[in-house]
Parts: structure tokens; sequence; C-alpha cells
């Protein structure tokens, strides 16, 4: 289980940069094509990757939700998980 969480987190981590990475280039290529289809790939993947984690796992984003405190730092930090 342990494993699967992990897995899906790090997919999430890597996704997340190829839209970081895809959104930098893109603010130089603001009309390359084929770097938009990219960018819209990876954010439709992150959207989804972190669509699944919240159903698993709760909320993956660092907000409150209305909440009076921070949960999401109840959860261990990457560097506490041992990947």
């Amino acid at each position: 289980m342990e494993d699967n969480k992990n897995t899906l987190l790090k997919e999430i981590q890597i996704a997340k940069f190829a839209v970081i990475e895809a959104n930098l280039f893109l603010n130089t290529h603001p009309n390359d094509q084929e770097a938009l289809k990219f960018f819209k790939k990876c954010a439709d993947k992150l959207h989804d990757l972190m669509m699944e984690w919240e159903e698993k796992n709760g909320r993956v984003q660092n907000t409150a939700g209305g909440q009076m405190r921070w949960a999401w730092v109840d959860n261990p930090w990457p560097w506490e998980m041992g990947v």
C-alpha cells in the first residue's frame, strides 16, 4: 500500500515538473503548437493524478480547505518517506 502511495506521489512530482518546464518554454515560444500540446497533455495528466491522490489519500495541495489549521503538515515530509 505504501509503495503505491509513493509511486503515485512520484508520478505527481514528475508531471508537475513537466508542466512547469513546458510553461517556462512557452513563455519564450508562445506560438509553438507542439509545446502547447505537450503542456496540455502534461497538465491533464497532472490533474488526473492529483484527483486520484485526493480520492485515495486526501488533499495533495497545501491549502487550508476551510479548516482552521494546516492538516497537510501531519503527513510525512518527502525526505521522511524513505523514497
